[in-house]
Parts: C-alpha cells; sequence; structure tokens
C-alpha cells in the first residue's frame, strides 16, 4: 500500500490541475507568490550599502525550480563557496567558506533556526516549496543580522501571496518509491492577504551507484571488542528511507507599502534512517546505550513569527519580529543492522523564545542610521534513554548594534557597525548514572560567567560610470560556544571564550551590457580561539585551542549569448591551515581545495521546451587528521568528484507543465564524507500546475 501512495496521489493532482486549468483557461495567468520582504533584515533597496560591501549570493524560486532542488541543502550546493556534504545520521554538513555550519547564523525570515544543544538543525528538513529565495552573505555580514555569523549568514526568506487568488501544485515520483507532492494558495482581500503550503515527500531509500564495490568494515563494541562485517552491500542503500510532512502559511493586514504585520507559522515532522559509515560502526552497550545503527524515530518542529513594519514618517521606520521555535527528536539506537530491537531512545526537546527590534533613521539623503536589539532565550532538555529524567539547561543570547550608511558621493557608499553580543547560561544539569547504567540524581553544573564581545565592521564600495563596482570590507565577528561544548559530559568545559574571527573581504563587480556580468572577491578569515578537542592537555576538553587561516578566491560570471541560452559558471579556490600550537599536520578539516558550479539553461523555440543541465566539481577534502590529543589516528581524505544533473520541462497548455529530472547522470560513485558513498543516477518524473 505505501508504494502505491505516490501512483495513488499522483493520479488525482493530475485530475485536479487539469479541472482547475480548464476552468482557468480564461484567467490571465500572474505570478503565483510575492517575496516576504519582512523576511529581510538588512532592506533591500536603492540605499542598501551592506549589501554592497561584501560577497552575497543569491538563490531564487527560479533556480531552485531549474535545479530541481527539494530541500534547502541541496539549493545551497549549487552555490559558490558553500560545500554540502553528508554523513553520520544522514544529516548535511553546510559550510561557508570552510566556516562550520554551527559558526554560520542560520535564519528564517531573519529569525534564528536552530536547536540549542549542537547550534545547528537539520536542513534536510526544510523544503523548498515555500522558499521565494535564499541569501548567503559572506565574509563580514552586517551587524544588524545579530550573534553567531562568524561564518557568514543563510537568510531563507519565504514567500507570500500576491494580488490576486491563485493556486499551484506539484506531484512527482521518483526512484526507488521517492515521492513529492505539494499544494500552495495565496490570496489578497484588500488589505488582508494569506498563503498556505501543504507538501509531503518519501522514499523506500535511494539507489547506490552500480559502481559501488562492499569493503569490509567493522563493528565495534565497547566494550565487547571488534568484529569485521560488510556494512552496505549495494543496490537501495541501507536505512536510507525517509518520510516527511510540512506545513507553512502566513496571513497579515497591508496598510500601506511599509505599514504591514504578518503572523507566520510552520509545522514539520520527519522520520529516517542513518545509512551507517561502511568502514566503521560503533556501538555502547552498556546503559544508557548508544549505536550507530541507528535512525530518527522523530524529528518534529513547529513555531510562530509574528512580523512587523511601520513607517512613522519620512525619517523613521520602525521594525519588529517576535518568535517562538519548539524542537523533539527522538534518536533510536539499534544493537545491530536489522534495525530490529531498539537498545536505547535519546531524547532532545528545545524551544527558542525572543525579539528582533531595528529602527531605521533616514535624516538626510546621504546619510542613514541603523538600531537592532536582539534577545532570545534558549530552553534544552535531554536525555539518554527513556528511563532517566530529562537534565534542563537554560540560556540567553543577545546583541546590541548599530549601523551607520554614509554617502559622501553618490556613487560611494561606506558603511560602519558595531555591536555588542553577550550569551548567559543560567541553568545547566547533567544526570548521574552508576556502572550499570541505573539513574542516581540530577547534578546542578555551575555555568560560568557572562560571555560577551564587541564586533566592529567598516565597508565601502564605489560605482564607476561604466557600473564598474568594487567593494571591500573587514568585520570582527565571534561566536559562542554551544551548550554541548560547555556541559557535555565527554569534554564539555564552563570555562571557554567565544571563537573570533577577522573577516577580510575585497571584490569586484561588472556588467558586460545585458548579456553578460562578472564577480571575483578574494577573501581571508584569521580564526582565534576556536573550540577543539584537539589539544595536548590530559583532560580531553573542549578548549579555545585552534588557530586556523583561511583564504580563497571566488569567481562567478554569467552569459546570455542568445536571447534562448543562459550559460553560468561558478569558481571557488579555498585553502586552509592550521597555526594551532603544538600542531601535527597544517591541513585543516572540511576545505576543499577547488569546487566548481556550471549551469546551462536552453529554451528551445517554438516548442517552449526547457532543458538545463547543472554540474558540480568538489575537490578532495580532508575528513580526519591527527591531532595532539590523538597523533596516531589515520588521516582520511574523500576523492574528488563531478556530479551532472539534467532536467526537461515541457509547457501543457497555460497552466500545466511536465518535467524529468535525472541526478548524477554519469552515475558517479562517490563519497562526500569518507566511508559515506553518495546516491547513484536517481529520476524523477512530475507536472507542475499554476493558475
Amino acid at each position: 500500500m505505501k508504494k502505491l501512495f505516490p501512483v495513488v496521489t499522483l493520479a488525482i493532482l493530475l485530475v485536479f490541475c487539469l479541472f482547475k486549468a480548464v476552468l482557468a483557461q480564461d484567467q490571465k495567468e500572474s505570478l503565483d507568490y510575492q517575496v516576504f520582504t519582512l523576511g529581510e533584515v538588512v532592506i533591500s533597496g536603492e540605499k542598501d550599502a551592506s549589501s554592497q560591501t561584501t560577497t552575497i549570493s543569491t538563490f531564487s524560486a527560479q533556480d531552485i525550480k531549474e535545479t530541481h532542488s527539494l530541500t534547502v541543502p541541496e539549493a545551497l550546493s549549487y552555490i559558490p563557496g558553500v560545500t554540502v556534504t553528508t554523513g553520520f545520521k544522514n544529516e548535511p554538513d553546510i559550510r561557508i567558506h570552510g566556516f562550520q555550519q554551527y559558526e554560520a547564523l542560520i535564519l528564517i525570515d531573519g529569525v534564528p533556526y536552530y536547536e540549542s544543544n549542537y547550534g545547528k538543525l537539520n536542513l534536510n528538513q526544510l523544503p523548498t516549496d515555500m522558499i521565494a529565495r535564499i541569501d548567503v552573505v559572506k565574509g563580514a555580514p552586517s551587524v544588524l543580522y545579530g550573534p553567531g555569523a562568524m561564518g557568514g549568514v543563510i537568510n531563507i526568506i519565504t514567500k507570500t501571496a500576491g494580488d490576486r487568488a491563485t493556486f499551484s501544485g506539484t506531484g512527482e515520483a521518483g526512484s526507488d518509491c521517492a515521492y513529492h507532492v505539494s499544494a500552495t494558495h495565496g490570496n489578497s482581500l484588500d488589505r488582508f492577504k494569506y498563503w498556505l503550503n501543504v507538501s509531503r515527500r518519501g522514499m523506500d531509500g535511494w539507489p547506490m551507484s552500480d559502481g559501488f564495490t562492499p569493503r569490509d568494515g567493522k563493528i565495534i563494541k565497547k566494550p565487547g571488542g571488534t568484529t569485521n562485517a560488510i556494512l552496505e552491500d549495494g543496490g537501495q542503500r541501507n536505512n536510507s528511507d525517509l518520510e516527511q510532512t510540512s506545513l507553512w502559511g502566513k496571513a497579515g493586514i497591508e496598510l500601506g507599502p511599509e505599514s504591514k504585520c504578518y503572523l507566520s507559522s510552520y509545522f514539520i515532522d520527519s522520520s529516517w534512517g542513518f545509512p551507517v559509515s561502511t568502514r566503521e560502526v560503533i556501538i555502547f552497550p552498556n546503559r544508557p546505550s548508544f549505536s550507530r545503527f541507528a535512525r530518527m524515530d522523530k524529528y518534529r518542529d513547529w513555531g510562530m513569527d509574528l512580523n512587523g513594519e511601520h513607517r512613522v514618517n519620512d525619517i523613521i521606520r520602525l521594525r519588529a519580529k517576535f518568535f517562538y521555535h519548539n524542537h523533539v527528536d527522538d534518536f533510536v539506537s539499534y544493537p545491530d543492522l536489522n534495525m530490529i530491537n531498539p537498545i536505547a531512545v535519546s531524547t532532545y526537546q528545545d524551544y527558542i523564545a525572543g525579539t528582533s527590534l531595528f529602527v531605521d533613521l533616514d535624516p538626510v539623503s546621504w546619510d542613514s542610521l541603523r538600531f537592532a536589539f536582539h534577545f532570545r532565550g534558549d530552553s534544552h532538555e535531554e536525555r539518554d534513554d527513556v528511563y532517566l529524567p530529562f537534565a534542563k539547561s537554560l540560556s540567553y543570547t543577545g546583541s546590541v548594534a548599530v549601523e551607520n550608511e554614509w554617502r559622501p558621493l553618490d556613487r560611494l557608499p561606506v558603511v560602519v557597525g558595531l555591536s555588542y553580543d553577550w550569551f548567559q547560561v543560567d541553568k545547566a544539569e547533567h544526570n548521574i548514572t552508576d556502572k550499570q547504567g541505573n539513574w542516581l540524581y540530577t547534578e546542578s553544573l555551575p555555568t560560568g560567567n557572562t560571555k560577551d564581545a564587541l564586533n566592529p565592521m567598516v565597508g565601502v564600495s564605489y560605482s564607476f560610470l561604466d557600473q564598474t563596482r568594487v567593494y571591500g570590507s573587514i568585520a570582527r565577528k565571534t561566536r559562542f560556544p554551544t551548550l554541548q561544548q560547555l556541559f557535555s559530559s565527554k569534554g564539555g568545559n564552563v570555562n571557554l571564550k567565544p571563537q573570533r574571527s577577522i573577516n577580510y573581504t575585497l571584490g569586484l563587480t561588472r556588467p558586460f551590457g545585458k548579456w553578460a556580468s562578472g564577480e571575483a572577491s578574494i577573501f581571508f578569515y584569521d580564526i582565534e580561539n576556536r573550540i577543539s578537542r584537539d589539544a595536548p592537555y590530559p583532560d580531553a576538553l573542549y578548549h579555545n585551542y585552534a588557530q586556523v587561516e583561511i583564504y580563497g578566491l571566488e569567481l562567478v560570471g554569467k552569459l546570455i549569448p542568445r536571447q534562448d541560452l543562459n550559460l553560468r559558471l561558478g569558481y571557488t579556490l579555498m585553502q586552509a591551515k592550521d597555526r594551532s600550537t603544538f600542531r601535527v599536520t597544517d591541513y585543516v578539516i572540511g576545505v576543499p581545495k577547488n569546487k566548481i558550479d556550471l549551469g546551462i539553461n536552453y529554451r528551445v523555440p517554438r516548442l517552449a521546451t526547457r532543458l538545463h543541465l547543472e554540474g558540480m566539481f568538489l575537490a578532495g577534502q580532508w575528513d580526519q587528521l591527527p591531532s595532539p590529543a590523538s597523533p596516531t589516528t589515520e588521516a582520511l581524505k574523500t576523492g574528488s568528484y563531478f556530479l551532472l544533473n539534467a532536467q526537461i520541462n515541457q509547457p501543457i497548455g497555460n497552466h500545466l507543465e511536465a518535467f524529468a529530472f535525472l541526478s548524477n547522470l554519469l552515475d558517479k560513485n562517490y563519497e562526500s564524507q569518507s566511508g559515506f558513498p553518495g546516491p547513484g543516477r536517481t529520476f524523477w518524473l512530475g507536472i507542475n500546475t499554476k493558475f
């Protein structure tokens, strides 16, 4: 019955779409969404100088459609300077210019999206059906974004209703009983607007490349010894199933172009399996147990955001965000690959609640002043198994920021900003068990002092008469330690300081008529006090030990040689060096030297058929390196690989479109992280409708 679901759903959706398309034949076609501008932190427009002084990549809803990106990480993987790999927990690891995901600030409509313990969430759970565009800010993001932007900012800006009632739907089926269905409706009723989306996707698993060769792996029990086993035999990837449902909606009142208020909400419910490493799997059988033979049986997020802005007069504009986000997950451990009898269920329960307030002052045409205040509380509860009570923690993060945009010349904006950020833990607990794992008591832990930092930035841009623009910026950015780094029983250190980095960016952009444009930028990051357990200390705790330099070059070019042909090319060169004291190697984990992104769009005249090719080359990167704490650790590096995807779209009348998509067209056998082979060739067939 489960395998019939995508077929039945597609059939129902097709009938529905055909019926509605017939009814809508005489209606004038219009866009089915608008960009939710209240989701911006730095307001885009003619006076926006912050976005002109650093490198920003934007991925639009059209880009998402052309690349068949069903999730946020899939979309991010096509952006220059961003790398996306997948390993343990079947979870993407997203890096901006080599910075780890938890070192960057992930936002949905300007509101932080993360869980409190590790400082990040699985972005695979975010569908793209509700996204208008994704902004990736690299180097020196505006201080208005708030704390945590050491590695850059990813702001996912959602859709809202257009000027009239619209309906759209997608239904598709793919390899190994994969399916994806989505329905969207929006409407504008005078000053009241609303927008709704519901989507569901799933799969029995994903196919591996025909080039995959099984190899001997190890099952390591601590205690219990090591046994050899083949952990993956090819075909459909073991334990790679997925089920997900998501609901997104917003409703609001617009009293004017700059006076509006919206309530947004979302609900995501997912479960998925963890394909294990083909190299080794570790099991801790003693209570409370833990195993990498595991799956996420429940991963549930929901939240509500209230966004508003009001133009008081020609000089003053006020903006505000209030939010509450809730997260629950169940990590289920099993003794073996059969995944039948669980040995433990670890649970996290988190919520964040807070506000962001902005005041924009434009006293004169050549000068603007922006103020921002951010404050949020984070609650985290965790237990290693169901027989244990929840250990609780509570923390607060805040920021006050001011930014001045000065234009001594019309083509010369100068941006100067300063933020004061702080982080305080009010409560932290840890469960104490005996040697048999029986609960004894819950211990209150010392929470340490308030951690704070001053973060200044300056940026400048100059535009020539031929529209060539040069820009540069320098900023100090910090990232506070996560609760895991502070209080983990296996390395927590309450005395950790904030990580900090001095970020330098210098770039140039130039259009070449209407048919071409290019951008080149260089970057340098001097990272100090990076939190690591690699230090040569006997306590095996996290320390502000690592000193790292990351530098490189990013090139982006777009060419339209003819009206129906578009070419896009991105190249990123990255180098990283470990400068830590007593280091064993200069190499740094997770920083590939080269990345190439290539996109080709062609529209066949008369037929209106659209063809899209997307290629991505990623050089090998280090996944594991010896360190002073573990000098005999084996060094592991992935191989370089090139992936090619293809899509064809064929309009059928004014309201229907059929499409076919092939990913990993060449069926490349590759590993984005050592021991974790990626999907082989997969296909999707589906239809879109809009009216």
